[in-house]
């Protein structure tokens, strides 16, 4: 009886622990049919698991100041394509294009990544070039 318990417990967390990983890893919170460029300067990188955040302050359609919170791959990821904490500092200028979140207006999720010489940081899920 107690190894079934047990048996059924750990089935239990293993299937809840299963869900949570497959919710994070799905795209709906991101429009994958829509596209946006936004062109500003850095205000900070968070180097964090399990996603990098960009964050870029630039202006509306209206003129009006906003930042963008843009999702990024893992450190890991960014590194492995030549990233390094110092690729991108606060007040660089830098244009990415993303798929905007549905729900959130600034938030998106980054395709292509361009540093103020136009030289292509992060390109989705295909290697940055060099």
């Amino acid at each position: 009886m107690t190894r079934h318990l047990v048996a059924g417990t750990a089935f239990a967390i293993a299937l809840v622990a299963g869900r949570g990983a497959l919710a994070h890893h799905s795209g709906a919170a991101f429009d994958h049919e829509r596209q946006v460029t936004v062109t500003g300067t850095v205000a900070r990188v968070d180097w964090q698991s399990p996603h990098a955040r960009l964050y870029v302050d630039a202006k509306d359609a209206g003129g009006h100041a906003v930042q963008w919170n843009i999702e990024l791959p893992s450190p890991n990821t960014l590194m492995r394509r030549g990233w390094s904490r110092d690729s991108l500092k606060p007040g660089d200028p830098v244009s990415v294009t993303a798929h905007p979140a549905r729900d959130y207006p600034n938030i998106a999720v980054a395709i292509n990544v361009l540093d103020a010489s136009g030289k292509q940081l992060y390109a989705g899920s295909a290697a940055a070039t060099q």
